[in-house]
């Protein structure tokens, strides 16, 4: 069965294609009544948007990447399962590349995976050492990164996680 497009949702709903267009890309410029009608029967039709088509047409779209660790491991799954969670709070969007091999080309080789979706911005998920991640941040070329867990030395930017806090936390809270 082939993907309903803006055509279908138009036809089915008495509009025009550049109608549904503006619904689903939220323009102000339409008639509640309308509006109303096009967003019936999209869920009737169970229009799905195409982010790849809108992405190439030059529309805004937050689109996530986060390179990590394999997610049959508990941390790395439940923190991807995290960055899911929000980025649909915020309307955006997740794709995932796992790092298959160990060392700073496999890390390298997830980005250059993701940085041809055209993402955003980038979450590395994966454990460096400072080289390796100054090495992988330089591959990320124009595109934000933010890497999850190395060293507070390396001059890039990072969220590091205080096991030992955590622990007390833990503790306290038992």
């Amino acid at each position: 069965m082939k993907p309903v497009t803006l055509y279908d949702v138009a036809e089915y709903a008495g509009v025009s294609y550049q109608t549904v267009s503006r619904v689903v890309n939220q323009a102000s410029h339409v008639s509640a009544k309308t509006r109303e009608k096009v967003e019936a029967a999209m869920a009737e039709l169970n229009y799905i948007p195409n982010r790849v088509a809108q992405q190439l047409a030059g529309k805004q779209s937050l689109l996530i990447g986060v390179a990590t660790s394999s997610l049959a491991l508990h941390a790395p799954s439940q923190i991807v399962a995290a960055i899911k969670s929000r980025a649909d709070q915020l309307g955006a969007s997740v794709v995932v590349s796992m790092v298959e091999r160990s060392g700073v080309e496999a890390c390298k080789a997830a980005v250059h995976n993701l940085l041809a979706q055209r993402v955003s911005g980038l979450i590395i998920n994966y454990p460096l050492d400072d080289q390796d991640a100054i090495a992988v941040e330089a591959a990320c070329t124009n595109v934000p990164a933010l890497f999850l867990d190395v060293s507070d030395q390396t001059p890039i930017n990072s969220i590091i996680f205080s096991h030992e806090d955590g622990t007390r936390l833990g503790v306290e809270h038992l």
